[in-house]
């Protein structure tokens, strides 16, 4: 609970003074602390919740880890990391991230997260070999509205010579006009 509360006060310093958001950030952690104090634990992670939900809507869209997993990906945490990124043509690249600041949709009672992907891969001198917008989706249908979500990407790039490429992928929120991107390095061989 320390910990989470740490996190909610660094995230009122980082906002500008005199901002709404700070102060309502602040009441939030404030009534957690005190709901705290009195042993109403529940209530003080609900009151963190808010304070995190206030946090979360003010902030960009971004990443907060993509990496080569070694397989397909299974859950949020749930991967094993590819050690290197070196990929026989042949083999597909699975990636995993955690986008964060999204927004939420509402299909009836169901907070929906939904962002179409773009891609673009670079060759080892920069430019572009390889680009396609809204190659893929992804989705998630949830009664309640997920802060822990992972966007798994599986591509193919048999078509590309060996070689050094660089891929990035875009994220473009469907609930809100935020959008986030990630890079990563790889080498194709034979």
């Amino acid at each position: 609970m320390k910990r989470m509360f740490a996190a909610v006060i660094a995230s009122i310093l980082l906002l500008p003074a005199g901002s709404a958001l700070a102060g309502d950030l602040l009441d939030a952690a404030a009534n957690a602390e005190q709901l705290m104090k009195q042993g109403e634990f529940d209530k003080a992670l609900a009151a963190v919740e808010t304070a995190k939900n206030i946090v979360w809507q003010a902030a960009p869209m971004s990443f907060r880890k993509a990496l080569f997993a070694a397989a397909e990906p299974q859950g949020v945490g749930i991967y094993d990391i590819k050690e290197g990124s070196t990929f026989k043509r042949k083999d597909p690249l699975f990636i995993y991230s955690e986008p964060v600041g999204y927004g939420y949709g509402r299909d009836g009672e169901l907070y929906v997260i939904d962002l179409a992907l773009d891609f673009t891969v670079n060759g080892a001198d920069g430019k572009v070999v390889a680009h396609q917008e809204n190659f893929g989706n992804v989705t998630l249908r949830s009664r309640v509205p997920n802060k822990e979500f992972m966007a798994k990407v599986t591509y193919d790039f048999s078509g590309l010579a060996a070689g050094d490429y660089e891929v990035i992928t875009k994220a473009k929120d469907k609930n809100s006009d935020k959008t986030a991107e990630f890079s990563l390095k790889f080498t194709l061989v034979e």
